[in-house]
């Protein structure tokens, strides 16, 4: 997992206001690291207007993401961990851990979603990585 991930891409806050400021503060590393151009975070904005919040994919758990034609450079992950959950809909599940994909093709999207779906089919690791305290052991956990 560590070429998918890079510390410089992990922030850890207290809240966001809503979704969409979730998206862009989620975003924003893999556009300043240079991962996806800016128009990824509205890709993802415009999706989720469109197809609702679909990347929601468990209690806990989002993991938004665009079209590698929209915006997609270099393939990476970007985290997010919210001290305070978020919803993305009205009856959607409480979110506290945002999980950017950046997938340059359709191979190297399913290939990081099976890594990552190992990681976060348990749920006592995503309860560690949820507790975590800095930056360094999101990492750690995410290389497991």
């Amino acid at each position: 997992m560590h070429d998918l991930i890079s510390l410089d891409n992990i922030i850890i806050i207290d809240s966001v206001k809503d979704w969409l400021e979730a998206i862009e503060t989620a975003v924003r590393p893999l556009v300043e690291n240079e991962y996806v151009e800016e128009r990824y975070i509205q890709a993802i904005i415009d999706n989720t207007k469109e197809y609702g919040p679909y990347y929601v994919l468990a209690p806990n758990i989002a993991m938004p993401h665009a079209r590698p034609d929209q915006g997609v450079l270099k393939k990476q992950i970007g985290i997010l961990l919210l001290r305070n959950p978020i919803k993305f809909s009205e009856d959607g599940y409480e979110v506290r851990l945002i999980i950017t994909l950046a997938a340059t093709d359709s191979k190297s999207h399913l290939e990081a979603l099976g890594r990552l779906s190992e990681l976060l089919g348990n749920d006592a690791h995503v309860s560690k990585i949820i507790d975590a305290q800095d930056k360094e052991e999101i990492y750690r956990l995410f290389q497991l």
